[in-house]
């Protein structure tokens, strides 16, 4: 986040894209599920995220 100015990042599955697509400020990432699920694992344990449910997929809040 610090490569993109940003104290903030999400992380959220699209349906009218479906994909997973990763928000740093103004910059987005399209990410696989695979990729995308494998970096919600690795963000539960981390107190600057926040994993909630959204359309029916786990997304993240990331704060700096």
């Amino acid at each position: 986040m610090t490569t993109y100015n940003s104290r903030m990042a999400s992380l959220k599955f699209y349906d009218m894209a479906d994909r997973y697509i990763l928000t740093i400020g103004d910059h987005h990432f399209d990410l696989s599920d695979h990729t995308a699920e494998n970096l919600i694992a690795d963000l539960a344990d981390h107190a600057c995220a926040t994993i909630t449910n959204h359309n029916r997929h786990k997304s993240v809040k990331i704060t700096k």
